[in-house]
Order: C-alpha cells, then structure tokens, then sequence
C-alpha cells in the first residue's frame, strides 16, 4: 500500500476535490482547519517556518502562545492522523529533551509523532518508543540526514508505530518511502506548478482531478 499522502493546507476547490478523490489529506499548521469529511489530516507545529536558518532554532523562538492557540482550536475540530510534537530544528537532542517537554501538554487522544533530525541520540528515540511515548516518528532533519529514514521508519515499525517521510519534496524522495513501507509522507512541491502535479501524478500511479 501506498503512503499517505498530505498537502498544504490549502482550501481551493478544486485541491480539495482532489484529495476527496484520492484520500489525501492536508498538513494544517496556521490556517482555520477545516477538513472535509472523512479526511485524513495532519497537525504540524509550524517550527520549520520560523526557524531563521542561521543556526539551530533556540527554545525562545518558539511561539509558545501562538501555538498552544492553534492546538485549542485544532482540538476542537477532532483527531488528526498525526501531530508533531514541537522540537527544535538542526538541535539534536536538546531538540529531543524539548519534545519530551511537549508531548505531556498535548491532547492525549491525539497521536503524537516526534521530529527526528540530524544529531539526535538514536538509542534514546528507540527507549521512548519502547516506552509508547510516541505514536509515530517524523523524519526531519537536513536532506544529508533523510539519508537515514529506513532506520526510522524500521524502529518506527518494530514497536507498533508509524513513520512519517517530512518534506518528501522529490519523485526520487517519494520512490524511497515507498520503498521502505512508510505510512505517509507530506509535499507541498506538486501543487507548485502542473509540470510537479503531472510528476507526482506518474510516480504515485494516481490521477487527480486538476
């Protein structure tokens, strides 16, 4: 079976139509969430936008308010697929200890996936996974870093939890996690223009309605 698939949190007629068609879903990180029915939608913590890329991202950059808002509001829509829990680009484990922070503050029905990233202690992911603190793992991190997911997604696997392909941005990308049996994956790059749309299209097997 094919990866799940999200988008952007795009509302456009015809873009919703199409995920109606194909069951996609939607990555929702700022806009009013408002899936249609029966949709599959994911719950990001918006960090990578604001992120400055100078550096790893410092624990006071993250919108504490801004996103303890969102989650309120997204928890009054229902369960999402998934939710990252918040974390710290390019920080490693002090990325890792910040998530673990989170995760207690977050909607406990909800499933919650750790950010994984470049750096981070993988020994220390797999004890909270044994310990089902998480529901999934997401893979982040550096397009170097990305180099890693079948490890993931295959200790993701070992304990009854999913894996997530972030930022699956390529035909190539996309081949991979199919590959390695991830359960989903997010893009934004096929809605950027028809040439991405028809590439994706092709590599997925799937037919959309644009």
């Amino acid at each position: 079976m094919s990866p799940h698939v999200l988008v952007g949190e795009s509302t456009s007629h015809r873009i919703v139509e199409s995920c109606t068609t194909l069951g996609w879903g939607r990555m929702w990180v700022y806009r009013n969430i408002r899936p249609i029915s029966g949709e599959r939608w994911g719950f990001d913590n918006g960090v990578f936008k604001t992120w400055d890329r100078t550096g790893p991202m410092r624990r006071e950059q993250f919108d504490v308010d801004g996103y303890l808002w969102r989650v309120d509001r997204a928890h009054k829509v229902g369960t999402p697929y998934l939710a990252v829990v918040p974390d710290l680009i390019a920080a490693g484990n002090a990325s890792l200890d910040f998530s673990l922070e989170w995760r207690t503050r977050l909607p406990r029905e909800w499933p919650l996936y750790l950010a994984v990233q470049d750096g981070m202690d993988s020994e220390r992911v797999e004890n909270y996974l044994a310990c089902n603190l998480f529901s999934g793992i997401f893979l982040g991190g550096s397009t170097e870093f990305k180099k890693t997911a079948p490890m993931w997604c295959a200790m993701a696997h070992k304990y009854g939890t999913r894996f997530h392909y972030g930022r699956c941005s390529s035909i190539r990308a996309w081949d991979r996690a199919c590959a390695m049996n991830a359960d989903s994956v997010d893009s934004s790059q096929m809605l950027w223009s028809w040439k991405a749309l028809r590439a994706f299209e092709n590599a997925t097997g799937q037919k959309t309605l644009f």
